[in-house]
């Protein structure tokens, strides 16, 4: 059983911003203590976690569900824009509802490779890649025994190919460059729940 909590953790948790958590301590809503140092982290002992989500009105059990299944996420993101690839890790690293360790692949090559080695939970896949045409990639992943049961998400420029790589074994079909639909067919293909974040009433002085 977990003793102490990060912000991070806390944030996945009750569904909130780790900039929320800090403030929430701050304020003295969310009780812990900060590392030592001059950059001391937050540390929230499980006692002060639950009292914190008793006042949000967050179920106990999603304490347990999340220790329960809370290993690290995989993903593989396959573009050939590094500025994309780049903006779109940061994005999802910073999701306070995964925990998720994100690989990124810019051509053919790297991307079998990758799907080899970082045995990925799902892929996103772009298809314009150097090296050999997404659609390639996407027919030996489907054909792949280790690899067929992994779930990817075409994230593509080209609508006119989406019934082509839906028939093709690809879960689903986002168009470029809307991220945040590309986020939550992520979730939904990996089973995590979207929770509306809690809010807190704080009482004024005035």
């Amino acid at each position: 059983m977990k003793r102490f909590f990060t912000s991070a953790e806390v944030g996945r948790i009750c569904g909130i911003s780790v900039p929320t958590v800090l403030k929430r301590h701050e304020e003295g809503i969310l009780r812990g203590y900060k590392t030592r140092g001059d950059k001391g982290e937050l540390r929230v002992p499980r006692q002060y976690l639950v009292e914190f989500m008793d006042r949000l009105g967050i179920p106990r059990e999603e304490l347990e569900r999340t220790e329960i299944g809370g290993e690290k996420k995989r993903i593989l993101m396959v573009d050939d824009d590094e500025v994309l690839l780049k903006a779109l890790k940061a994005n999802f690293s910073l999701d306070v509802r995964i925990d998720v360790e994100v690989r990124v692949a810019n051509n053919a090559v790297d991307t079998l490779f990758a799907c080899g080695t970082a045995k990925p939970d799902l892929i996103i896949l772009d298809l314009k890649i150097p090296g050999m045409r997404g659609e390639k990639v996407l027919e030996f992943i489907k054909a792949s025994k280790e690899l067929q049961g992994t779930p990817v998400v075409v994230f593509s420029g080209y609508p006119r190919l989406k019934p082509k790589v839906l028939k093709s074994g690809a879960e689903a079909f986002v168009s470029k460059p809307d991220v945040k639909a590309l986020k939550e067919t992520v979730y939904q293909l990996l089973g995590i729940e979207r929770r509306s974040r809690p809010e807190i009433k704080v009482a004024s002085n005035g």
